[in-house]
């Protein structure tokens, strides 16, 4: 059965379906970019279903998308809903979406969303989700899972110089490319105020730090520019990612 759509996801779809200009934001979660990640082995270009104002259209790295169980690219499995893509822990296996405007969000209205399967890694095991996040100047953002035991990881959000971790465990038990637990992760920054959702239900809360990203980086899917200190790479399946903003129409600020 599938879940309810979240908001994000009903706020894509009302978009994508819009013809001529871009229609105006009456959803909670103005959307940025929504990648499905159902592309076929062969392809060269990762989709983006959103026009916000231009599709943030992405490349896979270091080649075409690879078929199970090749890794010259992301690789295609099975996912929550249609394909996903599998990510090894090569570190140098990503998508990679160009810096524009809109991917430079406000530390005070951002909402990133995806459903993931990572693989068994233990504690001290990092697995990237997106980043966009400069160590110079410690500037932007990340969003991965991080491994805290046996067959269980956190999500934490790397924001400016804060890092952010979730009060609410996941499962990591992906055997791609079919075999595993898909569960959705999220997180929204509202202002100061910060909050996880797991399966949609809420997931901790945190003070968010004041700022705007202001990099020229490209957004990697898959991987991370800087890993997390201390913290090993590992394996993960993604599918369904989502980037947007908070609008102010309905924000609690």
């Amino acid at each position: 059965m599938k879940r309810p759509l979240s908001l994000l996801a009903l706020a894509t779809g009302l978009l994508a379906g819009c013809s001529g200009p871009q229609m105006a934001c009456m959803t909670p979660i103005c959307p940025v970019a929504h990648w499905p990640l159902n592309e076929a082995p062969g392809a060269t270009t990762v989709q983006d279903l959103v026009a916000s104002p231009i599709f943030n259209t992405g490349t896979p790295k270091p080649g075409p998308v690879a078929a199970w169980p090749g890794f010259s690219g992301p690789t295609s499995v099975s996912g929550q809903s249609g394909g996903a893509l599998y990510f090894p822990g090569n570190g140098d296996t990503y998508v990679e979406v160009p810096s524009t405007p809109d991917l430079n969000l406000s530390y005070g209205s951002l909402y990133l969303e995806a459903y993931v399967a990572p693989v068994q890694c233990g504690a001290g095991a990092y697995y990237p989700i997106l980043d966009k996040w400069d160590l110079a100047s410690a500037n932007g953002y990340t969003l991965y899972l991080e491994g805290v035991g046996s067959g269980q990881v956190r999500v934490a959000l790397r924001l400016g110089g804060g890092t952010f971790t979730s009060s609410q465990t996941l499962p990591a038990n992906f055997q791609p490319p079919s075999t595993g637990t898909w569960t959705s992760v999220a997180v929204k920054v509202d202002g100061t105020s910060g909050a996880f959702y797991v399966n949609g239900n809420p997931a901790g809360t945190f003070t968010a730090p004041a700022g705007t990203t202001a990099n020229t980086l490209p957004l990697w899917i898959g991987a991370v520019h800087t890993a997390p200190a201390g913290l090993f790479h590992c394996e993960i399946g993604l599918d369904e990612l989502r980037v947007g903003r908070v609008n102010p129409i309905f924000s609690g600020q």
